[in-house]
């Protein structure tokens, strides 16, 4: 067997083997430095999250603890960081608050369960290739469905910024209750909520990318213990267990699965979503390549390693991987240096943690959550395309009717519909030769020559099954409306991958329409693939010899003979 291409091949399972014995010292002491910086921007940060989606907040941690391990031996990207993120937090919460029952310990398990099915949907996603299942969702609802979700976001951390009792709903009844209980509101949790938000926005604009975020935690809690405002009723994350998570499966029942895998997907969907753009786009930034392929094994294992953790959901997240970035990352072994920092949290600093105060943590969140609004997107989408701006809209009012799972769900259907609705009504275009011999559209070409007696047509998508009538009909249409009598019609199929049954049946009964017509029916530009794909169906019975790859050209002069 041949261990060094199953590890380290280009389509190995250990990337990490490539990238070890090329290491430095030199890069070690960057990669050190990156780490720690990350630690302590993700520390609070996952403990917040955590709080967001209503389980211990200790089980954040788990999440950076082992995630962080597992990516660095099976990503392929030097500075992606993985963890806990707020959107996945948030469908976590409205998952499991609706089957978990109150209970603390079945809720981890809940988390922990969801985390895993979601690694065993990407590790059997790579054989299926699911790794271009992200891309489904288009860009616009993508945009939309982020901006409703830091706004759904935001409406679950307000309670605890106004030292309020949260409420369940959509983001409007949440809204609504903030509002109503604003003379309950406890005025010592506001204050420290408040004051958090404005040091996180002037560290932000001072210093840049930089872990500020322990920072005004570490000032958050010495202010508590000191002067001892707990006692004023300021909430407090409590205490934190000691010690390392232990590793075994979550205690759920067999009924459970069948509740938890809608949720898993939805995840899935999430978490490659963002851990493949975020992997992407730093990527392109130093000049390197990802595997598609193995970032998804990774964030499989990723997610199941955290499941046996006790922790839920993981993914690539744009704010952690720009810290890591920012700390001067080399290599994955950022994460590692990462997870070491947080185990030592774990077993010697848990307690440290007992008086961070709640208002602080959604500060935290709602920090996060404003990084995903994309209102400069949406302006844009408006301005160029107005169709793609609505789709937007919708998903992001989906978002807050809905909550985030409904509405990731019918932001995954508008894009099917989006693409349904693109290719079911394609134009076929009428094609005439320009000065250089070329056949071009003449609607972008009006000098273009047409072909006395022949009419040459292109579509501007393949023919499917629920679009071929609609080419059909168009065909035929310009074949009623030519100013002279067509005795030839020249399909371009340049750009048809392949037909379906379907599809083939119609263009049979085109033909036949045609031929009954006195009209004759020649194909240009045929690829091997549809020519097999046509001779399956018999289209050679209506059409006559079907020949691979003959020009326009050639086809006119076929069609004469």
């Amino acid at each position: 067997m041949d261990y060094k291409r199953l590890l380290g091949g280009k389509i190995g399972w250990v990337p990490a083997v490539r990238w070890i014995p090329m290491y430095s010292t030199r890069r070690f002491g960057l990669d050190l430095l990156a780490g720690l910086s990350l630690a302590a921007f993700v520390i609070p940060e996952s403990i917040a999250y955590a709080s967001l989606a209503q389980l211990p907040p200790v089980t954040g941690l788990y999440c950076y603890l082992v995630a962080g391990i597992v990516y660095a031996l099976l990503g392929t990207s030097r500075q992606l960081a993985v963890g806990p993120t707020s959107a996945l937090a948030i469908v976590i919460a409205s998952s499991i608050a609706a089957i978990g029952g109150g209970d603390p310990a079945r809720a981890v398990a809940l988390g922990s369960a969801i985390a895993l099915i979601v690694g065993m949907i990407c590790i059997a996603g790579r054989f299926v290739g699911l790794a271009n299942a992200a891309y489904f969702i288009s860009d616009p609802v993508l945009t939309g469905f982020k901006t409703g979700a830091a706004l759904y976001i935001a409406s679950t951390q307000l309670p605890k910024l106004f030292g309020l009792e949260g409420v369940t709903g959509n983001f409007f009844e949440r809204v609504g209750h903030v509002v109503a209980s604003l003379p309950q509101a406890h005025v010592p949790s506001l204050l420290f909520g408040l004051a958090a938000i404005v040091l996180f926005v002037l560290f932000e604009r001072l210093l840049p990318g930089r872990p500020t975020t322990l920072v005004v935690v570490i000032a958050a809690i010495a202010v508590m213990t000191v002067f001892g405002l707990s006692e004023t009723g300021i909430k407090i994350v409590g205490d934190l267990p000691s010690g390392l998570p232990e590793i075994s499966l979550p205690n759920i029942h067999a009924s459970d699965i069948s509740a938890l895998i809608p949720v898993a997907l939805a995840c899935f969907v999430l978490a490659y979503g963002e851990t493949i753009s975020v992997a992407r786009s730093f990527a392109q930034k130093y000049g390197y390549e990802i595997n598609p392929e193995q970032e998804l094994t990774a964030l499989g294992a990723a997610n199941i390693a955290t499941g046996m953790a006790h922790g839920f959901p993981v993914a690539g997240g744009m704010s952690q991987t720009a810290v890591n970035d920012m700390g001067g990352a080399t290599s994955p072994l950022a994460l590692i240096v990462t997870s070491g920092a947080i185990a030592l949290t774990l077993l010697f600093f848990a307690a440290f943690f007992h008086n961070l105060p709640e208002p602080v943590l959604g500060a935290i969140v709602l920090m996060a959550a404003s990084r995903l609004v994309r209102l400069q997107e949406l302006r844009r989408l408006r301005i160029e395309s107005r169709a793609e701006f609505w789709t937007a809209m919708v998903a992001c009012l989906g978002v807050l009717l809905f909550g985030l799972l409904d509405g990731l769900l019918l932001a995954a259907v508008g894009s099917l519909v989006m693409l349904i609705a693109h290719t079911s009504r394609p134009v076929v275009v009428a094609l005439g030769r320009d000065r250089s011999g070329y056949f071009v559209s003449r609607a972008r070409n009006p000098d273009a020559s047409d072909t006395p007696g022949a009419l040459v047509v292109r579509s501007t998508t393949t023919w499917l099954y629920y679009n071929a009538e609609h080419i059909r009909r168009q065909i035929l249409d310009m074949v009623d409306t030519a100013p002279a009598q067509i005795r030839i019609v020249v399909l371009d199929f340049a750009n048809l991958p392949a037909i379906d049954i379907t599809a083939g049946m119609i263009l049979r009964g085109l033909v036949r329409t045609l031929k009954d017509r006195g009209i004759r029916v020649e194909i240009a530009e045929l690829r091997d693939e549809v020519v097999e794909n046509l001779k399956l169906i018999g289209a050679d019975q209506d059409l006559g010899s079907i020949v691979a790859h003959r020009t326009i050209d050639d086809s006119l002069a076929a069609g004469k003979n």
